[in-house]
């Protein structure tokens, strides 16, 4: 972080300086204070559980410049000579700072959201865009209320661009992070079922992720990209066209009329597009297609990764990257470095048994994503080992259901995985589909993850390929874990 002076973060968030000097400064953001740093702010949010107001203290002894109270000095420990900033809501204050710092570069920022894939699409822009640039990106999935403007803060002079990820589960959300990271370019990965617990309704979703696109009315300007493959997605741009009408809030609509609307993905009609998809071992191969000034050009791509998603994630990397003036021949160079980041997708052998850790989180549309990858690979027998997708409200088990019903229609088409092994009271959904319509294969139902630990360890065979993949709080990636230690 650039250094600011506690006068800029005064007025930015529109505070009061209790105690210190407002000639002092900070040169960093924490809200967490036993990792605070030399001569950063410590900004003590209020949880569920446990006001951090109890911490500025221990965050003072480990060197923090200054800290954020929603509380008056006398119901706080003092620390004699340090300033306290009085702010209405502690989280509100750092947001409104972050999008004070964002607002003093003048850079490209790239915003990704999507149901699913978010933080694979955000590290293959990435490693497009550093074959030529200073890439600032979001660390893991800092991507929340939270998370967004610590990340934010991490924008140094040295940055030409920053790739940042954008994840929402309750309306309004979008909006407020569009606030402070404020988006040239937007990229939607799809449109799933993941939140709708809460949004009710996938139209619901895809209204709250296009707000993405709003701070386009103050730039009067920006591109979207959007996956058209993806039919509510893709529906976005008849919307632009007039050819249809769908549900989008007002600032939107201003947004959509001033963007470049691209589409990418497999379809030839994508402004960008893959063909000629091939997998062989753990290698992908395809031509990626793109209209450039009127003129179709052509570029073979090689990626170190399985599915035809990330084949989508590479299309969307490689037009972001030729919008910023890096020709595909020379941005495919970065995606083929590209390797999956911990529990997203990353791929081990032990003991002659291929290991697949997409332990971090789930969807119904990712789970199908899985077993494609799955199918691509040349083990002698491949697994999926699924646990509950969580927050899915009364659909759960219907959207488990599907799951399993995916399994069977891929089945059909000759495309069989040899076991299914599903853990929790969700997921039980997706074995009773594939029992129901009497597939032949392995299928065992766990009620926990020492259960389907013990249910691979007896089935297991040099060859063998498994996929775990759960919702994050299933914690599937304690199978993994234990895996690995054999």
């Amino acid at each position: 972080m650039e250094v600011l002076s506690l006068k800029e973060v005064v007025e930015a968030v529109g505070g009061t300086l209790l105690q210190g000097n407002l000639e002092g400064s900070i040169q960093g953001v924490s809200t967490n204070s036993k990792e605070i740093k030399e001569g950063e702010l410590f900004v003590p949010i209020i949880g569920e559980r446990v006001d951090a107001h109890r911490f500025i203290k221990g965050a003072f002894e480990l060197g923090a410049a200054a800290t954020f109270t929603s509380h008056p000095l006398e119901e706080v420990e003092v620390v004699e000579g340090k300033a306290y900033i009085k702010v209405g809501d502690c989280l509100e204050a750092m947001q409104a700072l972050a999008s004070y710092y964002r607002s003093k570069f003048e850079i490209p920022v790239i915003g990704v959201t999507g149901s699913v894939g978010k933080t694979t699409t955000k590290e293959m822009i990435a490693a497009a865009l550093e074959t030529r640039y200073q890439v600032l990106k979001t660390a893991g999935n800092m991507n929340s209320q939270v998370g967004l403007p610590l990340t934010l803060f991490r924008i140094e002079k040295q940055h030409e661009v920053a790739v940042i990820e954008m994840g929402m589960s309750m309306e309004g959300e979008m909006d407020n992070l569009v606030k402070m990271a404020r988006p040239t370019i937007a990229v939607m990965t799809n449109i799933g079922v993941s939140h709708i617990g809460q949004l009710g309704s996938r139209e619901n979703i895809r209204k709250e992720k296009t707000n993405l696109i709003n701070g386009f009315v103050e730039y009067k300007k920006g591109s979207l990209y959007v996956n058209g493959n993806d039919g509510l997605l893709h529906e976005i741009i008849s919307h632009k066209n007039k050819e249809m009408t769908i549900d989008l809030s007002e600032k939107t609509n201003q947004a959509l009329e001033v963007a470049e609307l691209y589409s990418f993905g497999t379809k030839e009609d994508a402004r960008c597009y893959a063909k000629d998809i091939h997998s062989a071992g753990k290698t992908t191969t395809f031509t990626y297609v793109s209209e450039v000034e009127g003129t179709k050009q052509e570029e073979a791509v090689t990626l170190q990764v399985l599915g035809e998603h990330n084949v989508m994630n590479a299309c969307v990397a490689l037009g972001v990257a030729a919008e910023l003036g890096i020709p595909a021949e020379v941005a495919k160079e970065g995606l083929y470095h590209y390797q999956p980041i911990a529990m997203r997708g990353q791929m081990e052998e032990v003991d002659g048994v291929t290991i697949i850790d997409d332990s971090y989180n789930s969807s119904p549309d990712s789970m199908k994503s899985g077993l494609n990858v799955l199918l691509a690979m040349d083990n002698k027998r491949v697994f999926a080992v699924f646990a509950d997708v969580l927050e899915l409200g009364e659909e759960s088990r219907e959207l488990h259901y599907q799951v399993g019903e995916y399994i069977v229609a891929l089945a059909k088409e000759g495309k069989r995985i040899d076991g299914l092994i599903t853990i929790g009271t969700e997921a039980k959904a997706i074995s009773d589909a594939v029992c129901d319509h009497g597939l032949d294969m392995i299928v065992k139902h766990c009620d926990n993850n020492d259960k389907a630990y013990e249910a691979i360890e007896g089935m297991k065979q040099p060859g063998d390929a498994y996929l775990i993949k759960g919702s994050r709080g299933m914690h599937t990636d304690e199978i993994v874990a234990k895996l690995k230690k054999k």
